[in-house]
């Protein structure tokens, strides 16, 4: 990826944040012809937190309508554009309530997406060790898969110009754009893309969003081979999946914190071995732990567009948690609304 060394002086669009929602935002852009574009990233390099500590789950069907509408396209753009940075391993989403199930099913239909009924026991022989947990209804969907998420990065950034280790102190509103003010140069932009994650908000001047820590693990056991990963919506949500020679889990915990650099606790592992409780997964040595932050709006809608009061400013946050599978589609959107006043 082009790294700028120097930040030019002006540029149609500058982007605050590398991860896959200003990433993503910048590819978009490029693919509308707007190539006038910077991307200012904090850290050494991009997708330092959130983007780059997921585990990889291309999961469609999402918790409403409107999220899913982009993770159905994020993922089908993965798919034809970017097969290197996607699996094709088919996922399952298991219930402890069939009416949850039902709801699924039926959004599952409204947006083309296969999604065949299984029964318990085929799920475990799958998964052997999610045996205790409560499975009333269970969906396979075919066409999910794992997403290699530095592979993905990479390819978004392939031909974005992008400023790493610029911290961004201030921005000054002028006639027909914005000043960025950062610890190592300023840069006027025509547009101005909040498209920093947990940060979201801080620099622009609006109220920050929600963070929540979550856990990933990765555990020194086996999955069977060719098996799909596994998301349980439940009283006790967790998902599972292979990596390699190891299981990719997480209990799915949720523990509201400021914005920083997220890091794995005591706490964390305990939610892990209960929601394990009783299968070989309870007490796998854990190879690897890690933890990111998801962050979401008081809605719990993604924020993605134009700005209602400031027209040089447009906004790309609030992802929680699907950052990787919707991120095409994230691009997409804001782009063309910036596209529109380009």
């Amino acid at each position: 990826m082009p790294l700028v060394l120097d930040l030019p002086r002006s540029a149609d669009v500058v982007i605050l944040g590398g991860g896959f929602a200003g990433i993503a935002t910048a590819w978009a852009l490029s693919q509308r012809g707007v190539t006038d574009v910077v991307v200012v990233e904090r850290e050494a390099d991009i997708g330092r937190f959130a983007s780059g500590r997921g585990a990889g789950l291309g999961r469609q069907l999402a918790e409403d309508d409107t999220l899913t509408a982009l993770t159905v396209r994020g993922a089908q753009v993965l798919r034809t554009s970017f097969p290197q940075a996607w699996t094709a391993t088919g996922g399952v989403l298991s219930f402890d309530n069939v009416d949850h199930a039902q709801a699924y099913s039926e959004r599952a239909a409204r947006f083309g997406v296969v999604a065949e009924p299984i029964t318990r026991e085929m799920l475990l022989g799958h998964w052997p060790s999610l045996s205790n947990v409560e499975v009333a209804a269970a969906l396979h969907v075919p066409s999910d898969g794992v997403i290699d998420i530095g592979v993905l990065l990479a390819a978004y950034a392939k031909d974005v110009q992008i400023a790493c280790s610029r911290r961004v102190e201030e921005i000054i509103p002028l006639q027909g754009g914005a000043r960025v003010i950062t610890n190592r140069g300023d840069i006027v932009g025509r547009f101005i893309v909040d498209a920093t994650g947990a940060w979201a908000g801080q620099i622009v001047g609006d109220p920050p969003l929600a963070s929540h820590k979550r856990h990933v693990y990765l555990l020194a056991a086996e999955a069977t081979a060719g098996s799909p990963f596994v998301w349980h919506l439940g009283a006790c949500e967790l998902y599972v999946r292979g990596a390699g020679g190891s299981v990719l889990v997480s209990p799915c915990d949720s523990t509201l914190e400021p914005a920083g650099d997220a890091v794995p606790d005591a706490e964390g592992e305990t939610k892990l071995r209960r929601a394990f409780a009783g299968s070989p997964l309870e007490t796998a040595p854990i190879a690897r732990a890690w933890a990111c932050q998801r962050t979401f709006t008081p809605t719990g809608a993604m924020n993605l567009g134009r700005d209602a009061t400031r027209p040089w400013l447009a906004h790309a946050v609030g992802l929680g948690g699907h950052g990787a599978t919707a991120s095409a589609a994230v691009g997409e959107t804001v782009a063309a609304a910036l596209k529109s006043g380009l």
